[in-house]
């Protein structure tokens, strides 16, 4: 099993409301056991205040990581997961979600998220998968199915 895992945008957002999630986050990246893609890499930065904060951001955090190829066979797989998924009735919310678990499953990285859309792709594909939805959900919302 990989050692890998590509932290989707939703790890990287939940982490700041769920204290074990960010614990096991840093855990990981302290270990190399994190890798990131330019989809993820640039949803995350878009939130940053300023440009003296983006390129702090991308030296510090960013940098290090093994960036997984957006390569013309992820965009491929990506395509037909989502004509996968539509004929058997359902649909991610986000294009960008299918290229996400694309560079995971071609990248031989677990796929970590806490999106019920990515499991949806992830239940298609049968690609690895570790989905922190419930951990991140407020209790009053209930549990994802």
């Amino acid at each position: 099993m990989s050692d890998l895992y590509l932290a989707d945008t939703s790890i990287w957002v939940a982490r700041r409301r769920a204290p074990d999630l960010a614990e096991r986050l840093v855990d990981r990246y302290v270990r190399g056991s994190i890798v990131t893609c330019a989809i993820i890499q640039l949803e995350a930065l878009s939130g940053a205040p300023d440009g003296a904060a983006l390129a702090a951001d991308q030296e510090i955090v960013w940098r290090p990581l093994t960036q997984l190829p957006l390569s013309e066979a992820v965009c491929a797989r990506a395509l037909t997961v989502q004509a996968e998924l539509a004929c058997l009735g359902g649909r991610a919310s986000r294009p960008l979600d299918f290229l996400v678990a694309a560079c995971a499953e071609l990248g031989g990285a677990t796929l970590w998220h806490a999106e019920p859309h990515l499991a949806e792709i992830c239940a298609v594909t049968g690609q690895r998968e570790e989905c922190d939805a419930e951990a991140v959900m407020p209790r009053h919302l209930g549990t994802v199915a």
